[in-house]
């Protein structure tokens, strides 16, 4: 699954945000920032899925996007 995201920096932390659902993290190096992102946007995720009606179909769509120049 891919999503979009920012980075920036706020004092002594990076700061990643993916603009898809507003999950953001922090850590004290880019790569730190974006692994956490990775682990917070796969437990949210995970609790979105454990919600959804047990009755209807989850499925995953892959799209392309151009790149932004």
């Amino acid at each position: 699954m891919k999503t979009i995201i920012q980075i920036h920096r706020e004092e002594k932390y990076f700061v990643a945000v993916d603009l898809l659902t507003n999950v953001a993290d922090q850590g004290l190096t880019e790569e730190e920032a974006v692994a956490n992102l990775k682990k917070g946007l796969e437990e949210h995720y995970q609790i979105l899925m454990e919600l959804a009606p047990k009755n209807h179909k989850i499925s995953f769509l892959d799209i392309e996007v151009e790149k932004y120049a």
